[in-house]
């Protein structure tokens, strides 16, 4: 049996649902049967999202290569299922209806319209109760994962340990934050522009511009480039011609090329200690339940 990652644990549901009734058996996991049924369903059903987000096409050797990452993928993942799920059992463990749910609103909250959500269940091949157990088997792993890690309480020393150790993850480029306002007549920004210098609110005028929010170099045309990328914080410039007319631009935050020291990253370097350490915690976990199961594929012969 293949040894499982921390990441297939965490997406081990994403495409699961009922278990099929009893039928033809291809695998037994600790002495549980794993179908044949329950194993063509979830193929199809991963075919279905990976054709949607790759474009693939699985008439053509791509995708028969796709298809056989597909299938590998399903048989990895009915069998790790089997082994948690029992772990689950184990532990005699559940969660509330109420947080089920929640989790269901939450993602029916992914889509648009109420009839979104339901023609993705209907093409996906789930009913809306299949959808809920699924949600349901999700939150039963994330508590069965959530107690195999201990407390994390890191000292302070640890954390600026990591965060030196790691500097090249809090590398940033050099952005700026800006809103601009464009007028087609240099007399009419001048005379925003003076407006704004004299106390008027630049948010103000945004009906005449648009929130650009953080960007680096690279990306606007070259005169307004240059512009902003001289400007301080809070600094507020023009007119600025560009061949799209006039702009008055407010630069309101800047982000220069570097490491941000470690009290302004303090929070995003514990998450980062936290989930490094989580991922540790939970590979003994699986390479101990790798270790200890035991499984058997069926061979059903030529049909």
């Amino acid at each position: 049996m293949k040894k499982i990652s921390v990441v297939l644990a965490l997406f081990l549901f994403l495409f699961s649902g009922v278990s099929a009734e009893a039928g033809e058996v291809m695998a037994i996991v600790n002495g549980e049967e794993v179908f044949t049924e329950e194993y063509e369903l979830r193929v199809e059903r991963l075919k279905y999202h990976v054709a949607n987000m790759m474009e693939i096409d699985y008439d053509t050797p791509e995708g028969q290569e796709w298809l056989a990452v597909i299938e590998g993928r399903i048989i990895e993942e009915l069998i790790w299922e089997t082994i948690l799920m029992q772990e689950v059992r184990k532990y005699e463990l559940e969660v509330s209806p109420e947080k089920i749910d929640e989790s269901f609103m939450e993602a029916q909250r992914e889509y648009t319209t109420r009839q979104e959500f339901e023609n993705f269940l209907e093409i996906a091949g789930f009913t809306a109760e299949e959808y809920r157990d699924m949600i349901h088997n999700n939150l039963l792993i994330d508590k069965l994962l959530d107690m195999q890690t201990g407390e994390f309480e890191p000292a302070e020393e640890e954390l600026l340990e990591f965060y030196e150790n790691n500097s090249f993850l809090y590398s940033q480029e050099e952005e700026v934050a800006a809103r601009h306002l464009l007028y087609e007549d240099e007399e009419q920004a001048k005379k925003v522009l003076e407006e704004i210098k004299d106390g008027a609110d630049f948010d103000e005028y945004m009906d005449d511009g648009e929130e650009l929010g953080y960007f680096g170099r690279g990306i606007m045309v070259s005169e307004f480039e240059e512009a902003v990328f001289s400007m301080e914080k809070e600094e507020v410039k023009g007119p600025v011609e560009t061949d799209f007319g006039f702009h008055i631009i407010y630069v309101y935050d800047r982000q220069e090329e570097g490491i941000p020291a470690f009290a302004d990253i303090r929070d995003q370097v514990e998450q980062d200690l936290h989930e490094e350490f989580r991922e540790a915690e939970l590979n003994d976990y699986f390479q101990m339940l790798y270790e200890t199961s035991e499984v058997e594929f069926i061979d059903s012969g030529p049909e």
